[in-house]
């Protein structure tokens, strides 16, 4: 067995396979909750795990391997400062999870390894494998990451990826600690065959020519890098905000977030840091009480200049959106991401040929 074999998982083992996989780690993958809502959350028996869904509204990799509220360590004040280092990162699997956050994961390991490496998030993602599932159809309308390198399905960057073929998953190793985690479960994979490959490249085939919303991020990448969009279109943009930060605590890539000290009963404090929003006011205010970024446009601008601009593709290796869709479903101004690159696009379109632009030239 090696990284890039092509194997099969009959459906009929797959609740004896992960079985034996959760002695080694939790398992973290899609189940029912509440109403009947499919949620990722830690489950007790694979038999629990829904592999028919759409996708988690609140991204399953951001959670669990950069986690809302995570507590790094707590101390005490005295004559001298004693600390105490925060639990060790549980082992876990997150199974069934979509290609598109796979992809924000790797987006996150990237950014917090360079230049410092950030020793809280490289701990749980050292400790994570990640099972995705390819999408044989889009989730929801309102995914669109295959404009943006996103899925529906993977070439690199998972550690197992399963492809649903009716009776069976063709199950694909493609790294170490994905072949770490079938080894022992050999017996339950068995070779794939040529009808096999061919079957999973007719779904690949079939699920791109499903997607209804498309985001032409290209020519926005343009603009928005030689700065040429106008201060008074990201001002019309920024007016519609609610500043809810729906669009960053659910998109899978953003990594903003602050850092609290929280005093104890016993007189010691925990150092905890939680997700925050780059659309917030008080996110850049500085200690003298300036704030660089005073108006809402200039927040939406600093959003989609971190999701679009060259600087920041180069730095991170990719632009900042994998296409989950999750902006488009959550904002209620639609200021998500396929939106606003077709309002920019619109504008400079005005901008370069001012005899047709139009009065609201946002509308």
């Amino acid at each position: 067995m090696n990284v890039g074999d092509k194997l099969i998982l009959r459906k009929s083992n797959v609740s004896d396979f992960f079985s034996s996989l959760q002695g080694e780690m939790q398992l973290i993958a899609p189940k029912k909750r509440f109403a009947g809502d499919v949620v990722f959350d830690v489950v007790n028996s694979p038999e629990e795990i829904v592999w028919e869904y759409g996708h988690d509204i609140y991204p399953p990799g951001k959670r669990y391997i950069f986690p809302h509220y995570e507590d790094m360590f707590s101390y005490r004040r005295g004559e001298q400062i004693s600390i105490d280092v925060a639990a060790e990162a549980p082992k876990q699997a997150i199974v069934a999870i979509r290609s598109c956050d796979v992809t924000a994961v790797r987006f996150q390991e990237r950014f917090f390894s360079t230049p410092i490496v950030d020793p809280f998030y490289k701990a749980r993602a050292e400790n994570t494998v990640l099972f995705s599932l390819v999408c044989n159809e889009p989730p929801k309308k309102e995914c669109f990451c295959i404009c943006c390198d996103g899925g529906p399905y993977l070439e690199t960057g998972f550690d197992v990826q399963l492809t649903d073929l009716g009776d069976r998953f063709l199950y694909e190793i493609g790294s170490e600690k994905g072949l770490r985690a079938s080894e022992p479960r050999q017996q339950y994979l068995e070779p794939s065959s040529e009808q096999d490959i061919a079957e999973r490249k007719r779904i690949e085939l079939h699920a791109d020519s499903l997607f209804q919303t498309a985001s032409y991020i290209a020519k926005a990448i343009i603009y928005i890098t030689s700065d040429e969009v106008p201060d008074e279109v990201w001002e019309e943009l920024g007016s519609t905000c609610f500043r809810c930060a729906a669009c960053t605590n659910l998109c899978p890539i953003c990594t903003c977030y602050t850092v609290d000290d929280r005093p104890e009963p016993d007189g010691s404090f925990t150092r905890c840091r939680s997700w925050d929003s780059c659309q917030y006011a008080g996110f850049t205010r500085e200690a003298s009480g300036h704030n660089p970024r005073p108006t809402f446009g200039s927040r939406v601008k600093r959003r989609f200049y971190h999701k679009a601009s060259f600087q920041y593709i180069m730095r991170d290796g990719r632009h900042g959106c994998v296409g989950c869709g999750r902006c488009v479903s959550s904002c209620l101004t639609k200021l998500d991401l396929p939106s606003v690159v077709k309002k920019i696009r619109r504008a400079m379109h005005d901008y370069i040929e001012p005899k047709s632009r139009p009065t609201a030239f946002l509308q």
